[in-house]
């Protein structure tokens, strides 16, 4: 499976019982759920939450990029500082639906350089019941390229200076239809914040729900 670019870089821990030092770390964590797992991202101007459901959610392998098999899909969240794709950003010339063609059209560029062919982008503007606007776009795999990869499909959505990207692969048993519900879904629960989360009240928060 080709990915998209690793825009960062933060370790991955998937929470079962007590907190430890590490867990008081900035970085991304997961705790798990009932339902499958909730994902804080706590990081520099970029904190958020997102709910990730599944009866089969886990960690997908052992690097610090977050890849996440929900239920024999592998779902990646990534995000991308604006910086990176637009330079000298004005807010008063770009809006949110700008910023994330600019960083589709950055992404792809960088997938063509990968695959050493061209890729056929289709891309649709969308916004959720949540009122959060995204951008929904997939492509192909060209031919020499595709593995068991048959298909991508990417999600993103703006927060503050940051692109969130969710990306999701098609295969011969995982069906696009299957792996654009997981984006949808898990992107509805997206919610931002202007603090890193801290792990202890969100597994209390967690606990409560369940009692309650």
């Amino acid at each position: 499976m080709q990915s998209a670019r690793w825009f960062t870089t933060l370790a991955l821990i998937f929470v079962f019982a007590g907190i430890t030092d590490a867990f008081q770390e900035n970085g991304t964590f997961a705790i798990k759920t009932e339902y499958g797992v909730l994902l804080a991202w706590n990081q520099p101007n970029n904190n958020f939450t997102l709910e990730i459901v599944g009866k089969d959610v886990r960690p997908n392998n052992s690097t610090s990029t977050v890849f996440i098999s929900v239920d024999g899909m592998i779902l990646q969240v990534q995000t991308a500082s604006t910086s990176e794709f637009v330079k000298n950003v004005d807010s008063s010339r770009h809006n949110n639906a700008s910023l994330l063609i600019a960083h589709r059209d950055w992404e792809s560029e960088y997938l063509e350089g990968v695959f050493g062919k061209k890729i056929k982008v289709q891309s649709s503007s969308l916004k959720l019941g949540s009122g959060i606007e995204v951008l929904a776009w997939n492509f192909d795999m060209p031919e020499g390229n595709k593995g068991e990869a048959r298909k991508q499909l990417f999600l993103t959505a703006v927060n503050g200076s940051y692109v969130i990207v969710l990306n999701g692969v098609v295969t011969d048993s995982v069906k696009e239809e299957a792996v654009k519900r997981l984006l949808l879904d898990t992107m509805a629960t997206f919610k931002a914040s202007s603090k890193p989360a801290d792990v202890k009240e969100l597994q209390d928060a967690i606990r409560k729900g369940r009692t309650h």
